[in-house]
């Protein structure tokens, strides 16, 4: 076992003990940070043991759990501070701190030559293959994400009904692209009314607020449509007080704990399981391969990652899989985690308009 850099103890209590040896010579020795916002967060805390996955599945390489807050200017120096430790034997796998961020990431990188993939967020028009250093961009696919929730609670309702629907954050390329998903659902199912969207930003009680405005202005509605678990939750939390949970039909997305005991407890019909541990994991193991040199780039380096719908019929196979247990991968087959994936944002966004 190797020897970890630091050890963050709210790591050890999700993974037991990480405390490692290596028989790694210094100079063979490769160094991963892991940049997370934070450890509170359910779905973070998977990303960042997903980054330990890799390391451990590797004798030559340490890691260090880098937590941004959120902040921007913390990421950039904790990534700076970082390299001047480790040299051009750093390399980085980062769920960053803001949309603008992840050019600036990029760009300190770039200018000391070391690897890095970005997770989720992506700047206008920063394409990895621009840099030497931008080995891939990797995340779900938020719009089937949107699209296939949607699409579950419209087929529970028989094609026909009404629908309120929960939008995430402004301004974040998650939020709009499950909402897209969702629109594009409504299109195919003609028979299916939206009353209203709000936008939640993400949060359960400004969730909980809006479905109770809801259930008192439309009486008739069928369904709520909410683009991630923390909104779904918050939907159910009103749907209780007025016994109408598991009867207007309520989804989520993301695949956190609540959720998949939601599903159990009838109360959510489904969400999405975008499985922080692949996206992590197989995020590092991208960056290490280009590092090394045992693969001299990433040809189609825009990748959209597999995902899990999760229903009553499957929740307690992936329950067991990402809540009560841990995944196992074989990070050297770099195509496992892959959905599709694309030469440049360009070709992606060519694609998504068809």
């Amino acid at each position: 076992m190797k020897k970890t850099i630091s050890l963050v103890m709210a790591l050890v209590m999700l993974m037991g003990m990480l405390a490692v040896t290596t028989t790694a010579s210094a100079e063979d020795t490769w160094y991963l940070g892991i940049l997370v916002h934070s450890l509170d967060n359910e779905f973070w805390a998977q990303e960042a043991n997903g980054g330990i996955l890799f390391a451990d599945s590797k004798p030559n390489v340490e890691y260090q759990v880098l937590i941004t807050d959120g902040d921007d200017n913390k990421e950039i120096q904790a990534i700076k501070d970082f390299i001047a430790q480790h040299g051009d034997h750093a390399f980085f796998v980062a769920d960053p701190a803001s949309k603008a961020n992840t050019a600036n990431v990029v760009e300190v990188c770039e200018a000391a030559g070391v690897k890095v993939t970005i997770l989720w967020h992506h700047a206008d028009d920063l394409e990895p293959k621009d840099f030497n250093s931008f080995v891939a961009h990797m995340s779900p696919d938020d719009f089937v994400a949107g699209y296939n929730t949607a699409k579950t609670l419209f087929d529970l309702m028989g094609g026909t009904g009404k629908v309120c629907a929960l939008y995430g954050k402004q301004g974040e390329d998650s939020a709009a692209n499950r909402y897209k998903g969702f629109e594009a659902a409504l299109k195919d199912y003609p028979n299916i009314e939206l009353l209203d969207m709000q936008v939640a930003s993400w949060s359960q009680d400004q969730a909980m607020t809006f479905t109770q405005t809801w259930l008192a202005t439309y009486p008739e509605i069928n369904a709520i449509w909410a683009a991630n678990d923390t909104m779904g939750l918050g939907a159910i939390e009103a749907l209780k007080l007025e016994k109408k949970n598991g009867t207007i039909l309520v989804n989520g997305v993301d695949g956190i704990a609540a959720a998949y005991e939601a599903i159990v407890a009838g109360d959510m019909a489904c969400t999405i399981a975008n499985n922080g541990y692949l996206l992590m994991g197989y995020g590092a193991a991208y960056a290490y391969e280009v590092a090394t040199g045992a693969l001299a780039k990433v040809e189609k380096p825009v990748i959209k990652t597999q995902a899990v719908l999760v229903t009553a019929e499957n929740v307690a196979e992936y329950k067991a899989m990402f809540i009560d247990g841990m995944p196992t991968y074989d990070f050297t087959d770099l195509k496992f985690c892959v959905l599709s994936d694309y030469a440049s944002f360009t070709d992606l966004a060519a694609a998504q308009a068809k």
